[in-house]
């Protein structure tokens, strides 16, 4: 090896430290310090790196034979990420990703993994950098960031997560139910798509005890929407819009929880025609319905009677018992009971029936009424049997069981 003497002090020069070295590693590569005629490769002060498989190393020189501050700058000029580990532990320094540079430093010689820092100097635009930065709703594409939906097919019940921000869930199910995250455990603007594409009515319910209020609790199919959270309206839940109202099918059921009394029911509620109250309530309650010209088909399963009116509340309204289920018409003013009406009615047909199901007969005991008995006689039956027959001729009137009570 060819020496060098000071012609001052006649001490050996050390050679001098590579300045530049650019390298393209394909396996773990292991640097060397330039100095006793090493001639592999070398730790130059600038090392610009690019490795062509994911997960490699470069591992640094022995501290031992340096001194403290003995500086490294290593760049990432390729797409794959690498690290930067010790000599002997191969203990991690530094992690370079893309289009990044890294000033490396000794600050501890003792041993031969030594004690490294390392301090970023900068980035430039890369794959790897869009990808950190991508997140709900944006994904990495080249060096740039672009809209994304993660599209999920959901076939059973199915509870939406916190971390479904931003998702397109496509239903492909019969009838079921999809629960949403409760709306104060997630950021303002949270959001999510759904679709129907299944085979049966998808009904979209909040978080059990949540209290949340959704605008759209059904989709028939072909149906499709954009929910919302509303965190800082009046009313915690889940606005929609984009809404697809099916050609195939005109009609959604709308589950509506009343939460006070009166209830205002929102523009997008009253729009479902069909309407189920579940509410378990503790007394009678007041719906308030926009004023506007609707058709209402309205259930009540809330255990109390429903008053049915216009916001104004000097019109006729419309009273629906519990656990009935009546049409009512708004005119924009006054609510009518569509299944009621004024006047007369000139005729009433009805089947046949018999003595066991009478075409005449009462909610609370379906086998006693009137029917048409053999002949075109009247019958009337009691608990589901003959009582009486009514019939033209001799006897007039016959009674299976005879008549007791009074004088004939």
């Amino acid at each position: 090896m060819t020496t060098y003497l000071n012609p001052f002090s006649g001490a050996t020069i050390e050679p001098a430290q590579v300045g530049y070295e650019a390298l393209t590693i394909t396996v773990n590569t292991t640097l060397e310090w330039p100095i006793n005629g090493n001639d592999t490769i070398p730790a130059a002060g600038i090392l610009d790196v690019t490795a062509t498989v994911a997960n490699l190393q470069i591992i640094l020189p022995p501290a031992t034979q340096v001194s403290v501050g003995q500086q490294i700058v290593i760049r990432n000029t390729g797409s794959i990420t690498f690290t930067v580990t010790t000599n002997a532990a191969n203990t991690q320094v530094v992690s370079v990703i893309s289009g990044v540079a890294q000033f490396i430093f000794l600050t501890n010689n003792s041993t031969i993994d030594g004690v490294w820092s390392a301090v970023t100097l900068g980035a430039g635009t890369s794959v790897a950098n869009a990808g950190q930065l991508a997140g709900f709703g944006v994904i990495a594409e080249g060096v740039t960031l672009n809209q994304n939906y993660p599209l999920s097919s959901v076939f059973s019940n199915y509870s939406i997560l916190s971390t479904g921000q931003a998702s397109f869930y496509v239903w492909t199910g019969g009838a079921g139910t999809l629960t949403m995250p409760a709306a104060n455990t997630l950021v303002p603007g949270w959001f999510c798509m759904i679709r129907n594409n299944g085979t049966g009515i998808l009904t979209i319910a909040p978080a059990t005890s949540s209290g949340d209020v959704i605008d759209t609790t059904s989709l028939q199919i072909g149906e499709s929407l954009v929910l919302v959270s509303n965190l800082t309206s009046g009313s915690v839940g889940f606005s929609s819009f984009g809404y697809g109202r099916s050609n195939t099918f005109a009609y959604t059921l709308q589950i509506v929880n009343i939460t006070a009394t009166p209830y205002t029911l929102s523009t997008a509620v009253a729009a479902s025609t069909v309407q189920k109250y579940t509410t378990a309530l503790t007394s009678a309650a007041v719906v308030i319905v926009p004023s506007t010209v609707q058709i209402y088909a309205i259930t009540n399963a809330t255990g109390y009677s429903l008053n049915f009116q216009t916001v104004t509340g000097t019109y006729a309204a419309a009273t629906i018992a519990n656990g009935n289920t009546n049409i009512l018409v708004s005119d924009g003013y006054n609510v009518y009971n569509a299944t009621t009406g004024s006047g007369s009615l000139t005729t009433i047909q009805l089947a046949a029936g018999a003595a066991a199901t009478p075409s005449l007969a009462f909610i609370s005991g379906t086998g006693t009424g009137l029917y048409l008995a053999a002949g075109s006689n009247l019958g009337i039956s009691s608990n589901g049997a003959n009582v009486a027959t009514f019939q033209t001729g001799t006897p007039g009137i016959i009674v299976p069981g005879g008549i007791s009570g009074g004088t004939f």
